[in-house]
């Protein structure tokens, strides 16, 4: 027989009364299953019991089932236990003729069900306490309650008992799981030994292994950067030399306009040959940036309007803003700084339709100082489930993003990589639907006198050519090319030639070191390839330092690796420049090394 039910809050409240006096059934359904109608009496006692008043309605009740004497009360703990719903407690007579006594009774229920809390109630035993304790044990789950019970101690042995079967059963739970985790853990760490032991054997293996694919590596994105940078030399030079000799063309014309779309794409796939390089310095740990007085305001002055262009084609405003004067000089690597900022603007560009991008510049007093730089725009926005992995390598905020705007993905990892490289970091706001704000700050380094401004630094011109103007040190240069590829000889020759310079050219390093060797017709400076067949530049410049040759020789290579461009200067290289050619600095760099000419020592 069930009366009452369990409490809201799921807590096993289920009680058995095993006992042949029908009468006391009903005074356990009473105190433990109230009815809406409860007497005064019992509320008074609870309330004194528990400290606040409390009517039948608000009382827990419990679920109660009672049974007549000791073989049914069993059959029924078994039952419930089988169905997944057990008795958290019974109550049990002593004396219940005919067939078990309330002890027997107990041990064959502790024998099918041992966690059931048992409470023996009876007003005489014919057991004493010693052969009680003989035949049960000693329990903590065997209390002894005698007839006639009070209300309120039932009630409260009840309440108790039941709790604390709920505690144990959570703790047995909590235990059985830790027991799994434990067992599980255990195997574990056995196969872990096991497979240690036969690690162990082949260790001096896997590390050969290991560095054999990093050298590899190195030499797979060496080549790759060569293979690559080699032909966009060309590419990008011969562009530029039909932009500058068909200056006379207006801006608008199809000539003009498909010669900027060549350059624009072939310097496109350059920054994708740096993003792969940087990313791998990034997995070696060898990314690093090198601290220079800057000017911030002129690098991003410099940014707008190497981006301009791309906005305006896309209908977009491109504002810059200085909330707050900045200084006007900064320690940092501006060309790292120069970097992150394209490719958060070019990012912003990319990625709205409609509106613009405003750049926001505000200096942060600290500690540290630091230079902040906010990229705001209207677009379409980033979901914040994307947000958390803007900054991993190769990801987007979502497939179709690659398919709809390009790139590898690599942008954002890379300049998060090089903030925090420069004591700072970028951080990202977005909405779908209004756009988003990247954040990019930098260390500004000590600023102790250093003035500030608010007006941004010297403005570039918009889409400048490096200046080609031959001066007074390049006239007469003689100089000595060193390069394999023909399209790239005739390149550098027509390049040099119109800045006054005297070209003769070298296949690879053996006719390299022949005509170094020609005392009669003297050379001003050596521009040497390093990847060449037959004999390479490192090997070519290391024998002419040998020989004694003391000329200024400046790498052009296409190995962007710091490694490589390391190399160059230990084989005794004054300066190393990277393909494509970057013309201002070509020049630059002849006009620092370049002697007066015919003055070979």
């Amino acid at each position: 027989m069930t009366e009452g039910r369990q409490g809201d809050d799921a807590m096993n409240r289920r009680i058995l009364v095993i006992d042949d006096n029908p009468a006391i059934h009903a005074d356990f359904r009473k105190i433990l299953t109230p009815t809406p109608i409860a007497s005064d009496d019992l509320l008074a006692t609870e309330a004194e019991l528990f400290g606040t008043p409390q009517t039948a309605d608000e009382r827990v009740r419990f679920d109660l089932v009672t049974a007549s004497q000791g073989q049914e009360g069993c059959e029924l703990v078994k039952t419930a236990a089988a169905e997944g719903r057990p008795f958290a407690m019974a109550f049990v007579d002593m004396r219940m003729p005919p067939g078990w006594d309330g002890l027997e009774t107990i041990q064959r229920i502790w024998a099918a069900v041992p966690e059931i809390e048992i409470v023996i109630c009876t007003a005489f035993s014919d057991y004493s306490w010693e052969e009680t304790v003989r035949r049960l044990g000693r329990t903590d789950r065997l209390l002894i309650v005698k007839k006639p019970f009070d209300h309120a101690e039932v009630l409260q042995v009840a309440s108790a008992l039941t709790h604390k079967w709920n505690l144990q059963q959570q703790a047995r739970r909590t235990l059985s799981g830790l027991s799994d985790l434990v067992r599980q853990r255990t195997a574990d760490l056995e196969r872990a030994r096991d497979e240690l032991v036969g690690l162990n054997q082949s260790l001096v293996r896997a590390r050969d292994a290991a560095e054999s694919a990093n050298r590899s590596k190195t030499i797979f994105l060496a080549n790759v950067s060569h293979e690559l940078r080699t032909p966009m030399t060309a590419i990008l030079g011969y562009t530029e030399e039909l932009q500058v000799h068909m200056g006379h063309l207006a801006q608008s014309s199809p000539e003009q306009h498909a010669l900027e779309t060549i350059r624009r794409n072939a310097q496109h796939l350059v920054v994708i040959i740096g993003d792969l390089l940087d990313m791998a310095k990034i997995e070696a740990g060898k990314l690093t940036a090198e601290t220079v007085t800057t000017d911030a305001r002129r690098t991003v002055e410099e940014v707008l309007t190497l981006l301009q262009a791309k906005a305006a084609q896309k209908g977009l405003t491109l504002t810059c803003e200085f909330a707050t004067p900045v200084p006007t000089s900064v320690a940092t690597d501006p060309l790292r700084l120069r970097q992150i900022l394209v490719n958060l603007v070019d990012n912003a560009i990319k990625f709205t339709s409609v509106g613009g991008v405003r750049l926001v510049v505000r200096f942060v007093a600290g500690p540290p100082p630091l230079l902040a730089i906010e990229v705001h725009d209207s677009g379409a926005g980033i979901a914040p489930e994307a947000l958390g992995r803007m900054f991993r390598p190769f990801e987007q905020a979502d497939a179709s993003t690659t398919r709809q705007f390009g790139g590898t993905g690599l942008g954002l990892a890379i300049s998060h990589h090089l903030a925090r490289l420069l004591g700072g970091d970028i951080t990202v706001t977005s909405e779908p639907g209004r756009g988003s704000c990247f954040r990019l700050t930098v260390a500004t380094g000590p600023i102790d006198g250093v003035p500030f401004a608010r007006e941004p630094g010297r403005e570039m011109p918009a889409a400048a050519l490096p200046a080609v103007t031959p001066t007074r040190r390049l006239d007469g240069t003689r100089v000595l090319v060193v390069e394999d590829g023909a399209d790239n000889q005739m390149l550098l020759d027509r390049v040099l030639r119109r800045a006054g310079c005297d070209v003769e050219i070298a296949a690879d390093g053996v006719q390299c070191l022949e005509r170094a060797a020609d005392e009669g017709r003297p050379l001003d400076l050596i521009l040497m390839d390093i990847q060449m067949p037959t004999m390479d530049g490192i090997t070519a410049t290391s024998m002419l330092r040998q020989r004694g040759c003391r000329l200024p020789i400046v790498a052009l290579t296409a190995n962007a690796m710091a490694a490589d461009q390391q190399a160059c200067i230990a084989a005794g290289c004054d300066a190393v420049l990277t393909k494509p050619i970057d013309r201002a600095r070509l020049f630059e760099t002849l006009a620092r090394f370049a002697r007066t000419p015919g003055s070979e020592g």
